[in-house]
């Protein structure tokens, strides 16, 4: 089959699209519902969430058998459109007949052309994959999704109904926006922001006479979050800077001889190479005009710096509570404050973590229970020894770790068991499992804390990474199964027979 194939690698910025509800009585209904949901949802979920990160697509790839789409005004759009992962689009069109069966002729293509499009068991398509799919002839569109960027059939037609607007216009190229920017709103989705929860404030902007205003605004908004990044690592740039004799005095006057004081100072090494980088980056980057930071290898190496800087300024804190605790110097007590702070903030939302769990039994709730306070006044023993002598600040620091590797094999069970009580399949332990583990490696480093900064991320489980992680995982099990018990569509969700038993997620329709 001919076709006029481009490979662009764009990037994609912020732009949230949210659906407006189809009727009076449904915004009404949804919106009750949003109240008495969102009333439920634990404090350390809503309070404690960071933004969704925005990343840009991996790469988009337009495959134009039929001829239809306007690929610089493809480009164009695709900058306005921003996704929770990244993401490769595709975008898919070619001739037929209404009768025939896309979802079919867009796999047997894939197979012979684009083997990359599926996944290495040939059964779904790969992971990180939206394909919209148009055949102006036959009538049809149809939106296909990677394994870990699937949604339920029901949210497929709400797409699809995106789209069909442009489509009736012939106007095919505004239509694979369309489509994708609403893809986009509710792939990889966390459950708190599902429309049954919330109803989006925003509502999907009409395309076409202002297309040069929304490109603009796109634009805008990239230019602003890049602008907020640069002040964030210039804020912690100037922090290192202002502290940099402090801390190389610091440095010199750490023990040593310390376990833990060896293992800081190891991180700190090449505190200065990266300093020095950090400086050029930061007058570099500072003389760049405003009006041209959207552009995208502007924005990488400003979020670069950003995290350069900002890991500067953890590690500096780091050495001076170092310095202080390990030789007890005045202020000690405060340091050995910052080293149990992430521990005491984990026991406090223990309660909140076993709370509500009927699924579960007794015995599976009582050790984190019972660590708790067990964990409780071992703190106060550490702290009571170093204060008598009785305890060297390594000692304390060993307690500390032990008392946190403990927690951190108690998580463990417990998602275990959560796991067993939740899952139907493997595949949906393998969904938590992974969603888990990415939020427990996600975590960030506390500034000041010793114990953090000599491990590697992911070390330890904190209560609020273990919330977010399983949260995550059960919103992308719920989505997977309200596709698989959608028995009853207007859409064709098959590959036909020559699809054989592939399964991937994706579905079509007429319009």
């Amino acid at each position: 089959m001919p076709t006029d194939t481009a490979h662009v690698r764009t990037g994609l910025h912020p732009v949230l699209a949210t659906r407006a509800a189809r009727t009076a009585a449904g915004w009404v209904a949804a919106f009750s519902l949003a109240l008495g949901l969102l009333a439920a949802v634990p404090a350390a979920l809503v309070l404690g969430a960071s933004p969704a990160q925005a990343d840009q697509a991996e790469e988009v790839i337009l495959e134009d058998g039929a001829g239809v789409i306007h690929e610089p005004t493809l480009r164009e759009g695709l900058t306005d459109i921003d996704f929770r992962e990244p993401t490769t689009v595709v975008v898919w069109t070619q001739r037929g007949e209404a009768e025939s069966n896309l979802n079919e002729r867009l796999l047997a293509d894939a197979r012979e052309n684009h083997p990359e499009w599926i996944s290495d068991d040939g059964q779904k398509w790969t992971d990180g994959l939206f394909i919209y799919a148009i055949d102006p002839e036959g009538r049809l569109q149809g939106v296909y999704f990677g394994e870990d960027r699937k949604v339920g059939l029901e949210t497929q037609e709400d797409i699809r109904e995106d789209a069909v607007e442009s489509l009736q216009e012939a106007n095919w190229t505004q239509a694979a926006l369309d489509a994708t920017e609403s893809a986009a709103a509710v792939m990889n989705r966390p459950w708190y922001q599902h429309p049954g929860v919330w109803i989006g404030g925003a509502i999907v902007v009409v395309v076409g006479g202002i297309f040069g205003g929304a490109v603009a605004a796109g634009r805008k908004k990239q230019r602003q979050k890049a602008q907020a990044e640069l002040d964030r690592g210039n804020q912690a740039f100037a922090n290192v800077s202002t502290d940099l004799e402090a801390t190389e005095l610091n440095a010199h006057t750490v023990p040593e001889d310390s376990k833990y004081g060896a293992m800081v100072l190891e991180r700190y090494r090449t505190f200065h190479e990266r300093y020095v980088e950090a400086a050029r980056q930061n007058d570099r980057l500072s003389g760049i005009p405003a009006k041209k930071l959207h552009r995208k290898e502007h924005r990488q190496a400003i979020t670069a710096y950003m995290k350069q800087a900002e890991e500067l300024d953890q590690l500096d804190d780091t050495v001076g509570s170092t310095n202080t605790l390990l030789n007890k110097y005045p202020g000690w007590p405060e340091a050995w404050d910052i080293q149990t702070a992430p521990m005491r903030e984990d026991l406090g939302q223990i309660d909140e973590l076993v709370t509500g769990q009927p699924k579960l039994k007794a015995d599976q709730l009582t050790p984190l229970r019972s660590f708790r306070h067990e964990a409780e006044r071992e703190l106060e023993r550490l702290g009571a020894g170093l204060e008598t002598g009785q305890l060297s600040p390594d000692e304390a620091l060993d307690g500390l770790d032990a008392l946190r590797v403990r927690l951190t094999g108690l998580l463990d069970d417990y998602a275990k068991a959560q796991i067993d009580a939740f899952a139907t399949s493997d595949a949906e332990r393998q969904t938590l499992q992974g969603e888990l583990e990415r939020e427990r490696h996600r975590g960030s480093r506390r500034p000041g804390s010793i114990l953090d900064t000599v491990h590697q991320p992911g070390w330890f489980w904190t209560a609020t990474a273990f919330h977010l992680g399983y949260s995550s995982g059960q919103s992308h099990v719920v989505t997977a199964r309200e596709q698989a018990e959608a028995s009853s569509s207007s859409s064709s969700t098959g590959y036909g027979s020559s699809g054989g038993s592939f399964s991937g997620a994706g579905s079509s329709s007429s319009f």
